[in-house]
């Protein structure tokens, strides 16, 4: 799949593709990332795959988003070989975005634990609406 003229814009930025694992992720959408600061800033383009009935983008679709992004930022402060999955999650929607809109991660705060870790942030269309907030803990199986 050759990239948008916005993801094109995106890897000019210093953008680049996620490298996720497993055949899930890379089936419902091009995500990319890129570092700031202390954290990773993850992008996302909406297409209509990614939307519901009414147009709008698919609270599951968002969720799995939250999921990724503050897990993506957790992990880079584990060991690579550490295993962890979610143990819980909460997306608040507080905005609508339509296919051709385009999301994007903010971090708050990641802490680590010994076996049990916690992240939150937000997530913001590309024109800087408020859309979801998220906070997730994550439990360590190799803890």
């Amino acid at each position: 799949m050759s990239p948008s003229a916005r993801e094109s814009a995106w890897l000019d930025q210093g953008y680049r593709p996620w490298p996720a694992a497993g055949g899930f992720l890379p089936a419902i959408a091009r995500l990319f990332h890129r570092e700031d600061g202390a954290h990773l800033r993850f992008r996302v383009e909406l297409g209509p795959a990614h939307c519901n009935g009414h147009g709008r983008g698919h609270g599951g679709f968002i969720a799995t988003l939250a999921d990724v992004w503050l897990a993506g930022n957790l992990a880079r402060r584990l060991p690579p070989e550490a295993c962890f999955v979610t143990a819980s999650l909460q997306v608040d929607y507080l905005g609508a975005v339509a296919a051709g809109d385009w999301l994007e991660s903010e971090m708050d705060w990641v802490r680590v634990g010994g076996q049990l870790s916690h992240a939150a942030g937000r997530i913001r269309a590309g024109d800087g609406r408020l859309i979801t907030a998220m906070r997730g803990s994550f439990v360590r199986l190799d803890a």
